[in-house]
């Protein structure tokens, strides 16, 4: 797990590999950074989706950020808060809150 302002989003994985699930909630796009402690992973963007398995992150409007971010493709990676039970205001409005703390360079 990797925590943002205390919500426990899953481990990270790479995206290139990720396998979206069925299920509404949000989810976090970071890379490594090895000056983060204790998980050295750097987010880069915060998104919220009412089924993550239709979101189309091969073709998010965000991705050439997160691949300037990462350097290259294989060192983004995503965790994601499964809120199958949220409506998408609660979903936007946990987002917007996590945006407003972190500043992630692609949510600008």
């Amino acid at each position: 797990m990797i925590g943002f302002s205390g919500h426990n989003f899953s481990e990270p994985e790479q995206l290139v590999n990720w396998n979206p699930p069925f299920r509404a909630g949000l989810y976090a796009i970071t890379v490594p950074d090895q000056s983060i402690k204790p998980k050295p992973f750097r987010v880069v963007y915060f998104g919220e989706s009412g089924n993550m398995s239709e979101r189309g992150f091969s073709s998010h409007h965000k991705r050439s950020c997160w691949i300037k971010a990462a350097g290259r493709e294989t060192n983004i990676y995503i965790s994601t808060l499964l809120l199958p039970e949220a409506t998408p205001f609660g979903r936007t409005i946990l987002e917007h809150t996590l945006v407003l703390k972190y500043k992630p360079v692609c949510n600008r």
